[in-house]
């Protein structure tokens, strides 16, 4: 079920109904229908609107299916309780627990305004979330950094087209429309340079790089990244190390104003020929994961010792790779771990910092 909606008729619907007065009959795609209109629209953001609109189209899906219609008096307990344990068997179980959440969040509010609409109360109260696997640090040692360095610096070929008119062509061989070989090389080399989350980088702006100018950015020897907003509405800086800066120039020089537009703010941009594009040309969090996984695809791909690989990559390897690294740099200085990568919590500074098994039995083999 798409999430759709305007200013204009959310408030015509109110008028017309009343806000928490409203009847929707015993169809669940109805009731999840004003559900989105008088308690989601303008409330959340529209991505996480669209998000839980379509965990509760999978749940009438499901319903509709498994009884062949959609009634709401018929959702009992049993039925959320089956219902998880299906997507269970597609998805991860944060995905499954996240899918639940909206879920109850429907429901919740269904039992506040309609009490008698579910036979049995609240179908989802008492249905326990999944328990989720140990967060392990899993951070890169020092020859697959350098490996996957050397990977990205030659990531342009990796991008190029590939047929024969292309190759007998003068001058340089261009590069697929969509790839963006330098932007990629930079997000890696910005990451291992920071330890930033995957929100954070993609909500980085252009200003927030001290300095932005190519050519400075280059010879700066303290070049950084102002005003980071972390969780908890923390705000950081951080340095750009040799690598950051030399791959962040590339990207600002080669690559950026391609895609950019007189009022584009953000760092970091979704190439113009790709159809789903944001408005504001704002690189999502979903696509780092999709471009680490190809990075490190990539890598493995000319490593026949498995003990180079990296796959799958995700942000949060580059992160622990980087508070790793600094924790061995201070002494596990606590402050300075704290500064920089934006936690308060000492019990998730002491897991990004704890070195990881391999490197930990390496030190037990030179005792």
């Amino acid at each position: 079920m798409p999430y759709e909606g305007s200013q204009s008729s959310r408030i015509a619907s109110r008028k017309d109904t009343g806000v928490f007065g409203v009847s929707a009959g015993d169809s669940l795609e109805v009731w999840v229908s004003r559900y989105l209109l008088l308690a989601l629209e303008g409330v959340r953001s529209e991505e996480v609107a669209a998000k839980i609109a379509l965990h509760l189209d999978r749940f009438r899906s499901f319903l509709a299916e498994a009884y062949g219609h959609d009634r709401i008096s018929t959702v009992v307990r049993r039925d959320v309780v089956e219902w998880q344990q299906r997507l269970a068997g597609s998805f991860a179980p944060s995905t499954v627990n996240g899918h639940l959440a909206s879920l109850s969040g429907f429901t919740s509010w269904v039992v506040v305004h309609a009490p008698e609409a579910f036979p049995l109360g609240d179908p989802v109260s008492g249905v326990p979330a999944l328990p989720l696997p140990a967060l392990e640090p899993r951070s890169l040692n020092s020859d697959q950094v350098r490996s996957l360095k050397n990977l990205c610096d030659r990531l342009e070929r990796f991008a190029q087209q590939k047929g024969r008119r292309h190759q007998k062509a003068a001058g340089a061989v261009p590069t697929h429309r969509h790839a963006r070989p330098w932007r990629d090389r930079a997000l890696v080399f910005v990451m291992l340079s920071t330890g930033l989350r995957r929100s954070e980088l993609v909500q980085l702006d252009l200003e927030k790089v001290v300095p932005s100018v190519p050519a400075r950015l280059r010879a700066a020897r303290r070049a950084r990244l102002i005003g980071v907003r972390g969780k908890g509405g923390t705000h950081r800086t951080v340095f750009l190390s040799a690598d950051a800066r030399n791959a962040l120039a590339d990207y600002l020089e080669r690559e950026r104003p391609r895609d950019a537009a007189e009022t584009s703010e953000a760092l970091f941009l979704t190439a113009r020929s790709v159809a789903s594009r944001r408005p504001d040309g704002r690189l999502s969090a979903r696509s780092v994961n999709t471009i680490l996984g190809r990075i490190g695809r990539l890598h493995d791909s000319e490593h026949t010792d498995t003990t180079r690989h990296v796959s799958p990559l995700r942000p949060h390897d580059l992160r622990h790779t980087f508070a790793f690294g600094l924790a061995k740099a201070t002494g596990a200085d606590a402050y300075e771990l704290e500064r920089r990568l934006g936690h308060r919590s000492q019990r998730y500074i002491a897991r990004y910092t704890n070195p990881p098994e391999d490197i930990a039995a390496g030190y037990i083999e030179n005792m």
